[in-house]
């Protein structure tokens, strides 16, 4: 009896360590440059990047047994990544990756000819391209839309595709309390548009955090509560997101949120939860809002009484407190006072206009010979609309509210000016640093876009522009290649697809989108003598380039 207790126990104990018997998936994981749910422009961080110090090339681990399920090769976004699927029911994910493991790497040469393109997004036969924990899959890089060298690492869950927070799954010595820096208000009495009252800075003294005045009077009655804060895994380490906040209101736990588990769908929410706000011409602050809007994502919140909406009745001082905490337990809490002089219940929209969006239904209007429809949920708030088509005269449009957040993309069409009829298939909407293409349909032009705003229309009649990353000049001194580039661009529409040719054979050209870049790497397969190649060049509204450059190898 006794030892069957002891195997039972021996038995259980192995059956719990192998839950959570993650390696790191690189051999530098103290120096975390970014953390699980960091407040990233239009998305909230899927992952953990691990610094590479500025270097590429290092190894990077399968952190657990399982079979490469999906590998992405894209010129953006992850660059070339790696999933791999765990017994678990765990997806982990490594991106941003130089070079693959033989094994992985010839599979994708494969199916890159077969396609004849180098940006695949290729699921291989479930256990077919097996890994043991610790065995090296690949080396860390630059590639995609990384600003810098290091790894992004992800684990998802395998049925749901949600990225969980990873580091639930390692032990790590983390005694650093989080740090709050500011606090802020929001006046919620228009129901359609929360407006940012004012923020006051935290202060520590001794092993406590205060604000400076502790005792905020406020000229508005139905409030919302926000602050900024960053956490850390080591002493002079980056600094993160925290992982979770609490507040209460009178000792009322009245909201929390945690980044345990944010779905891809939910990414752009981070542009509601957050907003950067401009205290002097040198200072940013990114506020961390602690109240819901008309819509919002349920994994992330918990214990909401009525939304986080802080309501005074009376001109008393109330208690409020604020608890942050990273993923270890670690907290740091701020305790003030607040009361209102004025009570004001009730503001009208800031948007005034005979047209009103219904944020959980479809919305679709057509005046002025332009159409706009918002899919139901594709806004936080319900909110009057305002627009104006003004593309015969100055080729610009306007939709208000411009602080409107989408979820996801609204369809904005009209009818195509006379002036710009000939190129209806090549007008691009621009808006900001943003630019949108064109789906034509009889005189009409269609366009999804991610925003409101202001919009100009132009005409992209232009090809891309290709030349060799090196002059002829310099390139009669390269003695030996190991590769060879093509700087190519569009200042409009942007890079669509491009394919390189070899001695009139298709070959891969590695774009990478940052660099503006497509790189030919030789290898055994590179014929001998003199290399004749032609690079194809198409972007985001069909316009096309070519470009031959004979190159003599010596």
């Amino acid at each position: 009896m006794k030892n069957s207790f002891i195997l039972f126990l021996s038995i259980y104990s192995c059956f719990l360590f192998s839950q959570s018997s993650y390696v790191w998936p690189i051999d530098s994981p103290i120096i975390i440059t970014g953390n699980y749910g960091e407040l990233r422009p239009n998305h909230f961080h899927a992952g953990i990047d691990f610094s590479t110090k500025g270097r590429v090339n290092l190894p990077v681990y399968c952190v657990e047994n399982g079979y490469v399920s999906r590998i992405k090769i894209s010129s953006g976004g992850y660059g070339k990544a790696i999933y791999i699927t765990h017994p678990n029911g765990k997806v982990s994910v490594y991106g941003h990756l130089n070079s693959l493991n033989p094994l992985i790497a010839e599979v994708v040469k494969k199916e890159q000819f077969a396609k004849q393109n180098y940006e695949i997004d290729f699921y291989p036969k479930p256990k077919t391209i097996l890994f043991k924990k610790g065995e090296q899959i690949a080396k860390s890089g630059n590639t995609g839309s990384s600003t810098g060298a290091h790894l992004h690492f992800e684990l998802r869950d395998e049925k749901t595709e949600v990225p969980l927070n990873p580091m639930h799954e390692y032990d790590f010595e983390d005694t650093i309390l989080p740090e709050i820096k500011h606090i802020a208000f929001y006046n919620l009495a228009d129901t359609t548009s929360p407006k940012f009252l004012g923020s006051f800075p935290i202060k520590k003294f001794k092993d406590s955090s205060v604000v400076s005045n502790d005792s905020i009077i406020l000229n508005n009655s139905i409030l919302g509560f926000a602050f900024s804060a960053y956490d850390q895994f080591t002493l002079k380490g980056n600094l993160n997101n925290v992982y979770s906040a609490s507040v209460f209101f009178d000792g009322r736990l009245i909201y929390s949120h945690n980044m345990k588990a944010i779905s891809f769908d939910d990414a752009r929410f981070v542009n509601e939860f957050s907003e950067e706000i401009e205290k002097s011409k040198t200072e940013k602050i990114k506020f961390q809002k602690c109240f819901l809007p008309a819509l919002y994502p349920q994994g992330l919140f918990e214990n909401c009484f009525n939304k986080g909406r802080i309501i005074l009745f009376d001109t008393n001082y109330h208690a409020i407190k604020l608890i942050v905490f990273d993923e270890y337990g670690n907290e740091r809490a701020v305790k003030f006072w607040v009361k209102t002089k004025k009570f004001n219940y009730y503001a009208p929209p800031t948007i005034k206009s005979d047209v009103f969006v219904n944020c959980a239904k479809d919305f679709m209007i057509s005046k002025n010979k332009l159409q706009i429809f918002i899919p139901a949920k594709t806004l936080y708030y319900s909110t009057g609309l305002i627009f104006e088509n003004t593309l015969e005269t100055t080729g610009k449009l306007i939709i208000l509210p411009t602080d409107a957040n989408l979820k996801s993309t609204s369809i904005v069409g009209f009818e195509v000016p006379k002036k710009y009829l000939r190129n209806k298939s090549k007008l691009i909407l621009k808006s900001g640093s943003s630019t949108f293409t064109p789906i034509v349909n009889k005189d009409s032009v269609f366009y999804s876009v991610r925003n409101f705003g202001w919009f100009q229309i132009e005409q992209d009649t232009l090809a891309p522009k290709i030349k060799t990353k090196l002059s002829a000049s310099q390139l009669l001194k390269v003695k030996n290649f190991s590769e060879f580039s093509f700087d190519i661009r569009d200042d409009l529409s942007g890079i669509y697809n491009c394919n390189l040719f070899l001695n009139s054979k298709w070959v891969i050209g590695e774009y990478d989108a940052k660099s503006h870049s497509v790189t030919y790497y030789f290898d055994s397969d590179t014929p001998p003598g003199n290399l004749n190649f032609k690079l194809e060049v198409e972007d985001r509204v069909g316009n096309k380039a070519s470009y031959v450059y004979s190159l003599k190898r010596k």
